[in-house]
């Protein structure tokens, strides 16, 4: 039955994007998750059991915009996003990674938390998520999108590509090198969209650095862009 689910909402998802693709056609299936629907996680991370360290937070986290995560400092390097705890009011747990299983480590608070008035929105904007990819990855030494591969909210620049600018960078688990030039590389519009049976969806834009790129001519050349679903979601 779940399988008879999972390819009717495959379908589905084909239907629905084919008008969306527009210039870009799509020329396989949109994968749908595995289980038929997006998984939403809240991530709340334990108190890891590790050396704690000394810091202070200044600002709302800009990777994950929600309440209890902030945008902190330890010597000169930031940590974004850390979460306060309830084991513990003059600190919060900052480098876990549910994509990742790093647990992080416990920042203790040279600074008490600044105090921020609350906001709403009714746009999505998960921490990082994970791309269904049911249909494999395709072939390449750099193949994208490769199994498991994750996207996470930019803290920095962002990368324009055909003037678009794309607010999630994808990485793939368990590869620790940066693509080479010419290496397809993905990230995501960031337009997030909750359809039939609770499936997210977002636009994924492929793309690859323009080697000897002149001054007037972008770094970046698109080449190809999609929608996809989502396998999993952490806010």
């Amino acid at each position: 039955m779940l399988k008879a689910n999972t390819l009717l909402i495959a379908a589905v998802l084909i239907a629905t994007f084919a008008a969306a693709a527009g210039a870009w056609p799509l020329d396989e299936p949109v994968a749908a998750p595995d289980n038929g629907r997006t998984e939403v996680i809240l991530f709340t991370p334990a108190v890891p059991n590790a050396l704690a360290r000394n810091g202070y937070c200044w600002t709302p986290s800009i990777a994950l915009r929600r309440a209890g995560a902030w945008r902190c400092m330890i010597g000169n390097a930031i940590q974004d996003p850390c979460f306060t705890t309830p084991e513990s009011s003059d600190a919060v747990i900052c480098g876990a990674n549910p994509a990742t299983s790093e647990v992080g480590f416990l920042m203790r608070l040279t600074k008490p938390l600044p105090t921020v008035a609350s906001t709403s929105s009714s746009q999505p904007s998960p921490w990082i998520v994970q791309l269904a990819v049911g249909q494999g990855p395709e072939s390449g030494p750099y193949a994208m999108p490769p199994h498991k591969t994750y996207c996470s909210a930019a803290t920095g620049t962002l990368p324009i590509v055909d003037g678009l600018a794309l607010p999630y960078l994808c990485w793939e688990a368990n590869v620790e090198s940066k693509p080479k030039l010419g290496d397809t590389q993905i990230g995501l519009l960031g337009d997030f969209n909750k359809i039939y049976a609770h499936v997210w969806t977002v636009t994924e834009i492929s793309f690859v650095a323009n080697p000897n790129t002149a001054p007037s001519e972008p770094p970046f050349k698109l080449t190809d862009r999609k929608i996809i679903a989502l396998e999993k979601v952490w806010e």
